[in-house]
């Protein structure tokens, strides 16, 4: 199931190269640095917003960062899973680590994204301008080297179908450590059914599939949002939070996202949704997913 989306995993090593204090959760941060560095290669336009760029449809940057024009909506063709949660304090030395997960027509483009992730050392990080040097870039499903020390190795790189299985299951725990946002007429949904996960997961498969492969998916969301209602909440603990994020293309630099993180343990007829589930460990759900928001672990019995 949805083995025509492909997708590629890669684990980036920096070392912090000074002393500064940065946000606990970097995935803003990251994120920041990474679409400056892409820009900087490739827009001959930077006092131009993206979509009213004449240029864009041909520009890697709107295509792989902003997507101003995809006729799927602005969906990007990557997620962020930040490994390094909850530092704050930075001394010379100290190893961050973050995965940048590539769906379809983006992983045409290795050389160009492991070029931005090397160019990631020209700017300072956070508010404290913190310099990073990259120490190395490895293709984590096979643990080979993609980038070190100023050598590439592109082709290893190896990008995989997303095959996902059902399997048999009656209570599914899922946990998010990093902020999750889902929202429902605009406004955050605190408590997420089974239902809000599922309506969450096809909208993000469904997406991704047309942006990047053209393919478009045939489901009966009705009958599954149905079957997704009967499933309910066995135990649940959710907490509030007000994510405080930094934009240098805002007029108030500060801007606050409300979000959650927390737990819940679904109970009910589990089977047919799990490849939809594991669908959506990768891809991730919600708003904010290049962030690295709304990834989860999951449990079945």
């Amino acid at each position: 199931m949805f083995s025509y989306l492909n997708w590629t995993t890669l684990r980036v090593t920096f070392e912090a190269q000074g002393e500064g204090k940065l946000p606990p959760y970097l995935g803003s941060t990251i994120r920041g640095v990474f679409g400056h560095s892409l820009r900087k290669m490739v827009c001959p336009t930077p006092k131009v917003k993206c979509f009213t760029c004449l240029l864009a449809e041909d520009c890697a940057y709107a295509k792989y960062f902003v997507s101003p024009k995809n006729e799927a909506g602005s969906i990007n063709p990557f997620v962020l899973s930040v490994l390094t949660i909850g530092k704050i304090n930075w001394r010379k030395g100290d190893i961050c680590e973050f995965d940048i997960t590539l769906f379809g027509h983006a992983n045409k483009r290795m050389d160009l994204i492991v070029e931005a992730l090397q160019r990631m050392t020209q700017f300072g990080w956070g508010s404290a301008r913190l310099p990073f040097q990259l120490l190395k870039i490895v293709d984590l499903a096979s643990r080979q080297l993609v980038w070190f020390n100023g050598g590439q190795w592109l082709q290893n790189a190896v990008q995989h179908p997303l095959h996902c299985e059902e399997q048999q299951a009656s209570y599914a725990f899922m946990q998010f450590v990093v902020p999750l946002r889902l929202q429902k007429s605009k406004q955050l949904i605190a408590e997420p059914s089974f239902e809000d996960i599922i309506r969450a997961v096809t909208r993000r498969v469904s997406l991704l599939s047309h942006a990047y492969t053209g393919h478009h998916l045939a489901w009966d969301h009705e009958a599954m949002l149905a079957a997704a209602r009967e499933v309910k909440t066995n135990k649940a603990k959710w907490q509030t939070d007000a994510f405080r994020r930094y934009s240098m293309n805002q007029t108030n630099n500060e801007l606050i996202l409300e979000t959650i993180t927390g737990w819940a343990c679904y109970e009910g007829d589990i089977t047919p949704f799990t490849p939809l589930l594991q669908a959506g460990q990768l891809l991730h759900i919600g708003r904010n997913p290049t962030h690295g928001f709304g990834q989860y672990t999951i449990d079945y019995n």
